[in-house]
């Protein structure tokens, strides 16, 4: 039994879940996490060694922060047991980011100012964004012996479900950083359940541990000597971004979207 048989919203079982763990060019890094548990999909396979150096396996927009992503997986957010159907989902998205050769991520200030930046390019998007609340809840957190950066995005979208996604991020190398998303389907099913959502995704967080090699350990000391002393990064006041139809209203504008897209699926549908 992969849930719980009690609760008015159910998550898969911590207990049941799987160890994964994958060597970053001898970076160590696990977390304990269930396969797919959804009837949408299957489990997709991923190398457990992973050679952060190669730049031909990051993604890039035409700048310089590319993203992979090494691990993928979803699952469903279940109701009583007497409702069969599933109340929402949970996205997970494990990923390495890398910067350019003139950013040090062990500097909190170039870290802080890389993630602000990166969020204002990503739902600066108004053909596919809605409102977005983005950086909220900005923090550092300790895991482990290991500091993150922690934080909430709201996200409204054109055509598609709307989520809150929550936000880990810690440096491995002056250069990369890792990025642990948990995005829940926020539909009206879930809204009020959002707190417990977080705490869940908090909880598969505090499984995750990360061993330095010595080379790092050296990295992270040359920083600290040259970042004022501080290992405190500033707050940051939340994006906000507010957008309106150009023409009727906002409430038209999501229906016309939402029909606009089921036409679309129809479509690609009759054509298979």
């Amino acid at each position: 039994m992969s849930y719980p048989l009690l609760g008015r919203v159910r998550f898969p079982k911590l207990k049941d879940a799987e160890q994964h763990s994958f060597n970053l060019s001898d970076i160590k890094v696990s977390i304990e996490l269930n396969s797919v548990l959804t009837k949408w999909g299957e489990q997709e396979n991923f190398p457990d060694n992973i050679n952060i150096f190669d730049r031909e396996q990051y993604q890039h927009d035409g700048d310089s922060i590319g993203y992979h992503s090494y691990f993928r997986t979803r699952w469903d957010i279940k109701g009583t047991v007497l409702r069969q159907s599933e109340k929402s989902h949970i996205y997970v998205n494990l990923a390495i980011v890398k910067g350019s050769k003139d950013l040090n991520f062990f500097i909190p200030e170039q870290l802080r100012d890389t993630i602000k930046s990166e969020n204002q390019k990503r739902f600066d998007d108004d053909s596919y964004y809605l409102n977005v609340t983005a950086l909220r809840e900005f923090q550092q957190v300790s895991i482990n012996d290991t500091d993150y950066l922690f934080y909430v995005n709201d996200i409204e979208y054109c055509a598609t479900a709307d989520s809150q996604d929550y936000v880990w991020i810690t440096p491995i190398t002056e250069n990369h950083y890792l990025q642990f998303t948990f995005g829940v389907t926020n539909n009206t099913e879930v809204r009020d359940h959002l707190e417990t959502v977080k705490d869940y995704c908090t909880s598969i967080m505090q499984t995750v541990q990360i061993d330095f090699p010595e080379w790092v350990e050296r990295e992270k000391a040359a920083a600290a000597s040259v970042s004022e002393g501080t290992h405190q990064i500033a707050a940051i006041e939340p994006l906000v971004w507010k957008r309106e139809a150009d023409s009727g209203s906002y409430l038209d504008f999501r229906r016309e979207a939402a029909e606009k897209a089921k036409q679309t699926e129809e479509q690609d549908n009759t054509n298979c």
